[in-house]
């Protein structure tokens, strides 16, 4: 009932959203745009849209990207853009996407996941999902379904990108360029270097794996203590991970690395909660080392 629920009350907030995203540019700046979205969520909604620009998307994108980067504690966007550039003069690559949260989030993610097919930066993306829930939000595979057919099936001009961007999500479901995989993995309590050969293995055929959420980037850092600024991600996940990655989270526990010195300490001065409240993210690129 509380994922229903959820289901239900996100299309008027993600109409907004979805409307504005819809038609990404295949470049950089669209690339951004689309990872901006995933990483805030429910926190992209109207306030961080400047009024009046409907006329004016490159502009309104901008501004998104400049208000969005006012909380950003990291940001390896660009090294990303960089990665997806090319892929899609390639053809598009592999894209792994392990997801955090059903309802408005998981929306975002296939936001993300549509942007990434539809402009040509990934031919296949594989959602990484868990084989059962731990939490009454995680994301399993009959919600990303229920979901993309929530969303294809709603009516009137009211939820008119919705309904668009589901059909789309359906579509991509039923013509294989998008699919899940189950893995007990996800809901276990392991650091993601514990990850089996078969996992790795299956991860290192990707180009990249995007990340999501709070607990899956603790996992990825082993929910250890790092020094928040001297350990940078690459030595930390970029080091063992089997493929490139980027993890797109906002803090909600003491749990980091890789973090900008001076807009650390800036957080830290505005908020005494800064870690753990959720209004400061990251974007962190490693490389990975291959299987």
């Amino acid at each position: 009932p509380q994922k229903l629920a959820g289901l239900r009350s996100s299309p008027p907030l993600a109409e907004a959203m979805l409307r504005r995203v819809e038609d990404l540019p295949a470049s950089a700046e669209g690339d951004a745009v689309a990872l901006a979205v995933a990483l805030w969520g429910n926190q992209m909604d109207l306030s961080i849209w400047p009024a009046g620009t409907e006329g004016d998307r490159a502009g309104a994108f901008a501004q998104v990207l400049d208000r969005a980067a006012d909380h950003l504690l990291w940001d390896d966007t660009d090294e990303v853009t960089k990665l997806l550039a090319e892929r899609r003069k390639e053809g598009g690559g592999v894209v792994d996407v392990v997801v955090d949260n059903a309802g408005f989030e998981l929306v975002t993610d296939l936001a993300l996941a549509d942007h990434l097919v539809t402009s040509g930066a990934a031919r296949e993306v594989t959602f990484r999902v868990k084989a059962h829930p731990t939490f009454v939000s995680d994301a399993l595979e009959n919600d990303l379904v229920e979901t993309a057919e929530h969303y294809a099936g709603l009516e009137g001009e009211e939820f008119r990108a919705c309904a668009k961007a589901g059909k789309r999500w359906v579509d991509h479901l039923k013509a294989g360029r998008w699919t899940c995989q189950n893995e007990n993995f996800w809901v276990q309590p392991s650091a993601m270097w514990e990850m089996s050969p078969a996992l790795r293995e299956s991860l290192a055929r990707g180009n990249l794996t995007v990340v999501k959420g709070d607990a899956n980037y603790r996992r990825l850092l082993g929910d250890r203590t790092w020094d928040h600024s001297a350990d940078a991600f690459q030595d930390v996940v970029g080091a063992y991970f089997p493929c490139p990655v980027v993890a797109l989270r906002t803090l909600k526990a003491e749990v980091a690395c890789g973090l900008d010195k001076e807009k650390a300490a800036k957080a830290a001065a505005d908020d005494e909660n800064w870690m753990c409240n959720g209004k400061y993210g990251v974007v962190h690129f490693g490389s990975g080392v291959g299987a």
